[in-house]
């Protein structure tokens, strides 16, 4: 299942506390993106054996504010975003540590 959907919202993987963490880490250093209440979506990054990292984004959605999509990757022990960028849709998320270099 994960072939065909590798990001699921996050409203059916809330059980995951890495994704509740990474989404409060965005929020604390973007005011006013909590009060935008955008669709999270994410997951793990492949290759992340530590299980530290964590690639979540939102789309656009213009009548709440967000005229872009954005995706980031957290590191959820120290809270700190280590890569962010527009996006378009949740294809656009890395998938693996090895896809944020390029």
């Amino acid at each position: 299942m994960r072939l065909l959907h590798p990001f699921s919202p996050v409203e059916k993987g809330m059980e995951d506390e890495r994704i509740a963490t990474a989404i409060a880490v965005v929020e604390g250093v973007s005011p006013g993106l909590h009060e935008c209440a955008p669709k999270w979506f994410g997951d793990r990054l492949d290759g992340d054996v530590r299980l530290r990292y964590m690639a979540i984004g939102f789309t656009a959605a213009p009548g709440r504010g967000l005229d872009e999509g954005r995706a980031y990757v957290v590191d959820v022990r120290s809270g700190h975003v280590i890569w962010q960028r527009p996006i378009a849709d949740r294809g656009d998320l890395p998938r693996s540590i090895t896809a944020l270099g390029g």
